[in-house]
């Protein structure tokens, strides 16, 4: 059925006018005007088209539009010469046209509009439709005025992608493989709601992550707390250096306690920083340790280390041999007695325990023991209950630690790891260079010790032993 001429233009065929027909002339037709990203400088406003004796009776022709409909990507009524389907002529007689003024409206014409979601893309919302899309034709599908990420730059900063490490999309140019070009449901036309854009690609981390029961607060927020979404200068496309430029970011008390420690633990040294201990993401294990805490100690602890002018014990072998173990290696704590972030005190020590072989009693020396010990036990010169360690009612522990100025220290006698023998009671002490012996015997009801620094002593709990 044929209409009327619209004023000032051609007869036109009602079906040859709709976009399906369109797509059947000879040259390829794109009929979608629909945006992608960000707006175009340099593009002419329909608005200001210029005016000039009309000379053909067809606008596309050697002498007016000689390169229109020559492109790869043409829109539908250029291919088919019907420009006046969005160009309206004013008079016959002359190439005079009336100005577009809304652009959106002569587009949604044709094209469906848009069901626009929560958040809409900027160039839609105004209806600039020709800030993404030529009007005429393109080197791009969907006559785009430039190819991927391109296109996105003529509006947005493209310092975001300056960095050496580069996310796969950005790499290849694919804005849209996370975010939605016209409208979407999720801050910054994201694809997805937090996570779930990450997880559209990154499936295997997504079950790797719900298998375990730990999770770092991060994982539940959104990736991007600790990874730039588009490039940075730190592998994984982290937004800094591992531990300080991340880790620190959240963790300040961590910051304070690790760069202000005296006694800094290795392990933090190591490549990866946090990493070499903890995972970033999640874990089977509290505090996303990666291994169960004793494990991952000696993972590392199972070689000496040169510490200062001496070397760490390798512990792994040691506690392998020796069956005795102190209470927080019976637990498989070895953070019960040491901070792995770091300390004031040697060892990374959670607190005050004397180094030495002798020392002044003085219960602020004895504050890493007395966090699981009851100090009565070297205060009280009497007692039935508090020790086995008793000549009668005579405390012995109070005999040897409570003494100015030469007090004996908890290690003279006793490993702070594990030994062969009761209550990880020493074979030998370190007495400077000398190792020596303690020579404790014990027998059901107490015992007696010869050690190197003084003679035979013998005790009893039920009665008292008189010794010289």
């Amino acid at each position: 059925m044929q209409t009327k001429p619209r004023k000032g233009g051609n007869m036109c065929d009602a079906n040859l006018c709709r976009p399906e027909r369109f797509r059947k002339a000879g040259v390829l037709v794109t009929m979608v005007m629909a945006l992608f990203w960000g707006a175009m400088a340099g593009v002419p406003d329909l608005a200001e088209a210029k005016s000039f004796p009309l000379k053909q009776p067809t606008c596309v022709t050697s002498e007016c539009h000689p390169k229109m409909g020559k492109d790869k990507y043409v829109h539908g009524p250029v291919a088919t010469g019907s420009c006046t389907f969005c160009h309206k002529q004013e008079k016959k007689d002359t190439h005079q046209f009336k100005p577009i003024t809304d652009v959106a409206a002569l587009c949604y014409a044709c094209h469906d509009k848009l069901q626009l979601g929560e958040v809409v893309h900027k160039p839609v919302k105004e209806g600039k439709c020709t800030g993404c899309h030529s009007p005429h034709q393109s080197g791009h599908n969907l006559q785009l005025l430039g190819g991927g990420q391109d296109l996105c730059f003529k509006c947005h900063d493209k310092s975001i992608i300056a960095g050496k490490v580069k996310h796969g999309p950005v790499a290849v140019g694919e804005c849209n493989a996370c975010h939605t070009h016209h409208a979407g449901s999720f801050p910054k036309l994201l694809a997805g709601k937090g996570n779930d854009s990450c997880y559209s690609c990154h499936k295997d981390k997504q079950t790797e992550f719900a298998a375990k029961p730990h999770i770092h607060a991060p994982m539940k927020t959104g990736c991007v707390q600790c990874h730039n979404p588009h490039a940075s200068d730190h592998k994984f496309t982290l937004i800094g250096e591992e531990t300080k430029g991340v880790c620190f970011a959240c963790h300040k008390d961590k910051k304070k306690e690790i760069m202000e420690a005296k006694v800094k633990h290795g392990g933090l040294e190591l490549k990866g920083g946090c990493m070499a201990c903890h995972s970033p993401h999640t874990s089977a294990f509290p505090k996303l340790v990666e291994k169960a805490p004793m494990d991952l100690c000696l993972s590392c602890h199972d070689r000496e280390y040169v510490a200062g002018n001496k070397k760490t014990a390798e512990m792994k072998g040691f506690l392998a041999k020796h069956k005795n173990v102190h209470g927080p290696i019976k637990d498989k704590d070895c953070s019960g007695c040491h901070n792995t972030h770091g300390s004031d005190h040697f060892r990374i020590l959670r607190g005050n325990y004397p180094p030495l072989f002798y020392t002044k009693y003085d219960p602020k020396n004895y504050q890493l023991c007395f966090n699981c010990h009851n100090d009565t036990l070297v205060k009280d010169a009497k007692t039935t209950t508090l020790t086995g360690f008793r000549n009668g009612d005579q405390n012995l522990h109070f005999v040897h630690v409570n003494k100015s100025p030469k007090g004996r220290t908890c290690r003279a006698c006793h490993d702070a790891h594990a030994t062969n023998n009761p209550k990880h009671i020493r074979d030998t002490a370190p007495f400077g260079a000398w190792q020596m012996p303690v020579g404790l015997v014990k027998n059901q009801t107490g015992g007696s010790c010869l050690p190197g620094c003084h003679q035979e002593f013998k005790y009893d709990r039920g009665k008292l032993v008189k010794n010289r």
